[in-house]
């Protein structure tokens, strides 16, 4: 009995090649007016390949911007375990965050305008899970050592502190002539006020 063997890969020169139309595309348009078969024809790979490789739009979208993101998030990481307070270990990570996109627009499009909110919420992503994991243990110990505001739950509390940062990230990207440093700074010291007792 022969089986069949499905060669369609994505050799890493490809994948390159995709990852940088998506960057392209994403720079100037929006994720529901691209179609996929937009996407393969200009990065010149087949959409059923894509499908396999990827398995949708989405993870298709992370995938191009994983590796960027893992490396924001351990220099976040670095930044916040150089702090003592826990409100000045999220403000040092935030502080990293803000710098990364404001110095990367076109990732920031991707991740602000692009990806659907439901994606960063409510799916388990590796480096979403850990850091997730990470920020909630850090807000618990700040509630328990009382240098945190301990009237909301620790993982709300934690998607609050998300929520506020990704709306005023998505209002920079799209407010004409919008300051990057006005922005960072109205997000720290909410959040300031927000982590607080």
């Amino acid at each position: 009995m022969t089986v069949d063997v499905d060669h369609r890969t994505i050799k890493p020169e490809a994948l390159e090649t995709l990852r940088r139309t998506i960057l392209e595309i994403f720079s100037s348009g929006m994720y529901q007016d691209v179609g996929i078969r937009q996407i393969c024809q200009q990065a010149r790979v087949s959409p059923q390949t894509v499908y396999k490789y990827f398995g949708n739009k989405e993870q298709m979208f992370f995938a191009c911007i994983k590796k960027d993101l893992e490396d924001l998030h351990a220099e976040g990481l670095k930044a916040a375990r150089a702090e003592e307070n826990t409100v000045d270990k999220y403000l040092a990570f935030l502080e990293v965050w803000c710098d990364f996109y404001f110095a990367n627009p076109i990732i920031a499009r991707i991740v602000f305008l692009n990806i659907p909110q439901a994606y960063w919420v409510g799916r388990s992503q590796s480096v979403h899970a850990a850091l997730n994991t990470e920020a909630t243990e850090t807000i618990v110990q700040g509630q328990t050592d009382g240098s945190v505001w301990n009237e909301t739950p620790p993982e709300l509390l934690g998607q609050m502190v998300m929520g506020m940062a990704h709306r005023l990230l998505t209002r920079w990207l799209l407010t004409e002539n919008a300051d990057s440093a006005e922005t960072k700074q109205a997000l720290v010291k909410s959040i300031r006020k927000l982590l607080e007792p």
